[in-house]
């Protein structure tokens, strides 16, 4: 992955104009895309001795306030240190304490800059200056930087040092010394560590990325913060860190390539997954074939070429990148690499899906459509289709709620097996679907669009054959991408073996096809229910979805004698049809299903009721469709 990130910083830098040297690759800019729209600066007046002209002294003077912009990112010379250090030069962003980032992070860089080799004489005079008259003055210039920043309004504010020199403002940039504490020092942290004290570089070694000879190579470099050799068993060679070159060693030019493809992935390859965030790395076999990819990708990420309202998405992202992606030749694959950062300092890796080739998206989206063109989900309310098939249906059933906990561990999990094609438990997924309709259920609340939300999810997955059953070789009859009625008595047996039949991986068993038909019976009777009482007394009877084989055998009779009492059993043929599957079925003891299977499949024929009930046997003045209530 890492070559892969390098080949992202070597396009940007072909492609950017702002990019002219190493130096413009290791600063950043402070502004962070107007996060900190303001700029306090300390500034410093010059005075000169009237014997000696070339003894100045530099006076405090006062803080200055303006607007911040990304034109002043080569005037401060930004770039982060460490976090309970100083950063590279002496402008920084304020922290939540006002008086420890002016401490920590401006007095303390110049008492310890003071003496730095890569100074010279005059500059470290210069420095020294610079640090007693800030040291000495450092209440009243605390009074005044509060006094400015209580009339901020709003974003964070950005705090750095200025020079008044003959009635002309200059910046740290406006001095060439400082930049060199940004490139010297950037140099240095590759193969220098604060932390333990500790070099780590190789001399006329190979490097791992441009595969070249190079007269040093480095071990510390620390910029991919999912890459680190801080830890017992991450360095080759053990607990010497000395030796994490060996690791994985990186010249200048290369590392300068992963820094820079840091920043792009950053800036341009973020994209959003269901609450989660990930870096999109595509790693191509040419330039060619890398150069077509990433220009596309940033087209798309600019002003996405679909019109939102035409867009086939397999998410519910707006900034979705995977539909252009499907097109794609082979000579890409691609890495989602699932992160969080609870603070700047902290990057987490969720999960990493590597190697996803485009001819796997397009299979993706091409099963999508199958599912989306299904007679079950192609229900409509307000003109608008409510059913249509994307990763929020697996999300349904692996949330992250105060209700049902965190379950982004699993919904990583289940993603990367679509994308990567690898087996998912049928059993599993099962479990996770019904503990959440029974949620639903014991607050009495509509399952219909969840179940059937489920049943996508379930023939989605089970067309990528990820559950491993025996694949079908037919495909799936016409009939259920246009029209599925039960029209006469005479057809319901013929239609509801037809329905098995195309759908045989989920109802195997004639123990499968008895439950749902029971389910079926059961929703007819709560619409009834619902229609003759504006109540639905029968759902109690249902157990909060935890009924084994003996309670559903049971319902039959019961909902027979409620039908008769309502003097509304027009569903005869129906149980006959249940009875006939339940002989076969055989004794309920020996049902071979768990618990959540069975009731999984009861409230998928609930929820597909009305697909088999038979159209000529209902009365329309009775005809109630609560399936979705």
């Amino acid at each position: 992955m890492i070559n892969a990130i390098a080949e992202i910083g070597k396009y940007e830098k072909t492609h950017n104009p702002e990019i002219n040297s190493n130096f413009d690759i290791w600063l950043e800019d402070s502004y962070d895309e107007k996060n900190y729209p303001n700029l306090l600066l300390i500034e410093l007046r010059s005075e000169k001795n009237k014997n000696d002209n070339a003894n100045v002294n530099w006076i405090y003077n006062q803080v200055v306030y303006r607007e911040h912009s990304k034109t002043l990112k080569s005037k401060l010379l930004y770039k982060r240190g460490s976090s309970r250090g100083t950063d590279k030069t002496p402008t920084c962003r304020i922290a939540a304490s006002l008086s420890g980032t002016f401490f920590q992070k401006i007095v303390a860089w110049f008492s310890d800059n003071q003496e730095k080799s890569l100074l010279s004489d005059p500059q470290k005079k210069f420095i020294k200056c610079v640090y007693e008259e800030i040291k000495h003055k450092s209440e009243a210039i605390l009074i005044d930087l509060d006094n400015k920043l209580k009339m901020i309004d709003r974003g964070g504010t950005v705090l750095s040092v200025v020079f008044l020199d003959d009635d002309k403002q200059k910046y740290i940039g406006d001095f060439d010394f400082f930049a060199k504490f940004i490139t010297e020092e950037s140099e240095l942290d590759y193969k220098y560590s604060k932390a333990s004290n500790n070099y780590s570089f190789g001399e006329n070694q190979l490097c791992a990325i441009c595969k070249k000879k190079q007269s040093e190579v480095y071990g510390y470099f620390t910029s991919l913060k999912f890459y680190n050799v801080d830890k017992p068993g991450m360095v080759t060679g053990g607990f010497d860190q000395s030796k994490s070159w060996k690791n994985y060693p990186i010249c200048l030019d290369c590392a300068l390539d992963v820094e820079m493809g840091i920043k792009v992935i950053d800036e341009k390859l973020t994209f959003n997954f269901y609450g989660l965030r990930y870096y999109l790395i595509p790693k191509t076999t040419n330039e060619h074939a890398r150069d077509e990819v990433l220009g596309d990708i940033f087209d798309f990420k600019k002003s996405p070429r679909i019109k939102d309202t035409d867009r086939d998405r397999i998410t519910n992202a707006e900034d979705e990148v995977f539909e252009i992606l499907q097109t794609e030749q082979n000579n890409v694959t691609f890495s989602l690499l699932f992160f969080e950062k609870p603070q700047k300092s902290v990057f987490r890796i969720l999960a990493l899906i590597e190697d996803v080739l485009p001819s796997r998206l397009k299979q993706l989206f091409d099963t999508k459509a199958f599912v989306d063109n299904l007679i079950f989900f192609q229900e409509n309310k307000d003109g608008k289709r409510m059913f249509q098939f994307n990763y929020g249906a697996l999300r349904t059933f692996f949330p992250n709620s105060k209700i049902e906990g965190n379950h982004d561990k699993y919904f990583l999990e289940l993603v990367e097996k679509t994308f990567s094609d690898r087996r998912i438990d049928y059993h599993f997924i099962i479990q996770h679907i019904v503990y959440h309709l029974r949620n639903l259920f014991v607050q009495d609340k509509s399952i219909w669009y969840q179940t059937l939300e489920s049943f996508m999810l379930i023939i989605f997955l089970n067309e990528l054959n990820l559950f491993g059953f025996k694949h079908k070789e037919d495909t799936m009859d016409r009939q259920f991408f246009d029209s599925f009625e039960i029209e006469s008595k005479e057809q319901l047996e013929g239609k509801t073996e037809f329905f098995f039949d195309n759908f045989k991986d989920f109802f195997s068993t004639d123990i499968h096809c008895s439950i749902f038909l029971i389910g079926v019976l059961s929703q007819l009777l709560l619409n009834i229910q619902k229609n003759k009482r504006d109540a639905t007394p029968f759902r109690s009877k249902l157990k909060g979805l935890k009924m084994d084989g003996r309670d559903i055998t049971a319902l039959v009779p019961e909902m027979i004698d409620k039908l008769e009492q309502y003097d509304s059993n027009y569903y005869v043929s129906l149980e006959n049809l249940i009875a006939k599957y339940l002989l076969s079925a055989g004794n309920f003891r020996r049902w071979n299903l768990s618990v959540d299977e069975m009731n999984f499949v009861f409230v998928l024929g609930m929820s597909l009721s009305k697909y088999l009930k038979i159209k000529s046997e209902e009365p329309k003045t009775e005809e109630v469709e609560n399936e979705r209530n």
